[in-house]
């Protein structure tokens, strides 16, 4: 019995060492300038899609860029499994949602008037950002 205790506390030690070495990553997946970008575009794209009822995500485009996101990640290293935790983790996805949302009022888009987010959007198609380009209509 003291000897499965012992197997289970090392267990627990280990789940503890992998989980804090992945969070350990997502700083540096935060400080990867390409990664931050792309990721606050899609955020920027996904409110922009939310608050104006004529633009809509290009979901082909955007898939396409997330896996040439994701194979860049991978190729500094990081596991698919070790991205997608990055990328589908909660309070990551809270805070690109905030800087976007902080971007998109700096660029006059305000909460629950669609225009605003259409006026918002429609510039990023026409500025050609990566933003702009997985967003259609106007």
């Amino acid at each position: 019995m003291r000897k499965i205790t012992h197997i289970m506390g090392l267990a627990t030690a280990g789940l503890a060492m992998a989980t804090a070495a992945l969070a350990a990553d997502y700083q540096a997946l935060r400080d990867d300038a390409r990664v931050h970008s792309e990721l606050l575009g899609a955020s920027l794209a996904y409110l922009i899609d939310e608050g104006c009822p004529t633009i809509s995500l290009r979901k082909l485009t955007f898939v396409g860029k997330a896996l040439s996101l994701r194979s860049y990640a991978k190729g500094l290293g990081y596991s698919g499994g070790e991205v997608d935790a990055y990328v589908n983790d909660k309070t990551e996805q809270d805070r690109f949602r905030a800087i976007a949302s902080a971007k998109l009022a700096e660029n006059g888009a305000v909460a629950g008037n669609a225009a605003s987010f259409c006026t918002a959007g429609r510039a990023e198609i026409e500025a050609g950002t990566f933003t702009g380009a997985i967003l259609r209509g106007g």
